[in-house]
């Protein structure tokens, strides 16, 4: 085997070693995706709103605890507004939230501080 060889291993091989080191962010944040929600458009229409949830990892605990819902309402330009609601219990240390369909590519977002409040988030879709 020839010397460049085993330096250039040696060399890759510290580089994987240095590397594996980091600090991983998945320590700083935990996500919790509830089951979608269904709504019933005003025109009859199914769709699906998903929430993603992102707490402390030390709340791991109290998760099981948030709860959410939606309603569906006309919007006045011929779409219909989705209302959110998502209960983060007391004891929480924050969260934050991100509710979309992905039928219609609508996304929003929304956190607090602190526990016991609920979130309000509207998603505003094209269809009745």
């Amino acid at each position: 085997m020839s010397r460049r060889v085993v330096v250039v291993g040696a060399l890759a091989a510290g580089l994987l070693v240095a590397g594996g080191q980091g600090a991983a962010s998945a320590n700083v944040m935990w996500c919790l995706s509830d089951p979608p929600i269904q709504v019933v458009t005003p025109g009859g229409h199914n769709l699906s709103v998903n929430n993603m949830i992102y707490m402390s990892p030390i709340d791991r605990h109290i998760a099981r605890q948030i709860t959410d819902d939606a309603s569906a309402a006309p919007d006045g330009r011929g779409g219909t507004l989705i209302t959110v609601h998502i209960h983060i219990p007391a004891g929480a240390h924050g969260a934050g939230v991100v509710s979309a369909n992905y039928r219609y590519r609508v996304t929003t977002t929304d956190h607090t501080p602190n526990g016991g409040t609920v979130l309000t988030l509207n998603l505003d879709v094209p269809t009745s």
